[in-house]
């Protein structure tokens, strides 16, 4: 490489070495370069959850997500364990292990698939087509990502709706695939609602939830978020996921506030 040039693109966020994930920088949190963001984390919970396998087909209906501690920018283990078997509803935990301690743990319950009645679909969703991109972002996901604003945003406080796409790749030659999408566009809800100013104030999350009523179709997928706070030092995220078909489900997030020290 000549010097001065800039390095190739990273198109995957974690590699593989000895059954272990080793995140590139694309994993690079937004709060503090040394971490893991919260959105790359949930893509790995995700993506282990839908290579568990199961008795028959099933789609994870309910995603329950902890943060225990920041994780470094450091190999990482994922660890499955089955809770529940059974035909018509599986239960997963998985755990998330940096040098034997547990940095993230999550709860999926998974749902057999089969004809049912269904409520009728709610198609008023604006397509992102001519909506203002907002690539280019404080997100080092930025080359792999695009999101289109509808409204709101970091700098504008009160409720928000953002579309987001995700064409990289979980692992090499491993493509994000929707469920892991759908987890990590739910993370994006904080930002789109934000109600304090990011200069002043970080409000990192340390959970997440999502219940979904099925995976996206095409390739954006829709979040209209609103935060919600007492002014206690906490709040929460309440996110409606959508594609152009309509509803999907929700997510929430419970975030910690934390006033910035001046330099």
């Amino acid at each position: 490489m000549n010097a001065g040039a800039a390095p190739p693109l990273v198109r995957h966020i974690y590699d593989v070495v000895d059954g272990a994930y080793v995140p590139t920088r694309l994993a690079t949190g937004p709060w503090d370069r040394r971490l893991q963001s919260g959105v790359v984390l949930n893509a790995l919970i995700a993506h282990v959850i839908e290579r568990a396998p199961s008795p028959v087909p099933m789609v994870t209906s309910r995603l329950l997500l902890d943060m225990m501690k920041p994780t470094t920018m450091a190999p990482v283990e994922a660890r499955v364990a089955v809770v529940r078997e059974g035909k018509r509803l599986q239960l997963l935990d998985v755990a998330l292990v940096q040098e034997g301690v547990t940095t993230a743990r999550a709860s999926a319950l998974r749902i057999r698939m089969s004809e049912s009645p269904g409520t009728e679909a709610v198609r008023h969703m604006l397509p992102p087509a001519g909506l203002p991109s907002l690539n280019g972002d404080r997100s080092p996901l930025g080359h792999v990502s695009e999101t289109r604003l509808e409204s709101g945003g970091l700098e504008v406080p009160g409720p928000g709706v953002v579309w987001a796409r995700l064409s990289g790749e979980i692992l090499p030659g491993v493509a994000i695939s929707p469920f892991v999408q759908l987890a990590m566009a739910a993370d994006f809800g904080s930002g789109t609602s934000s109600f304090v100013d990011w200069r002043a104030w970080s409000f990192a999350n340390v959970d997440i939830s999502l219940h979904l009523t099925r995976m996206p179709q095409g390739e954006w997928v829709r979040v209209a978020a609103e935060t919600r706070s007492a002014g206690n030092g906490l709040a929460v995220v309440h996110s409606l996921l959508a594609d152009e078909w309509g509803e999907l489900g929700h997510a929430h997030q419970t975030l910690f506030l934390d006033k910035r020290k001046s330099e």
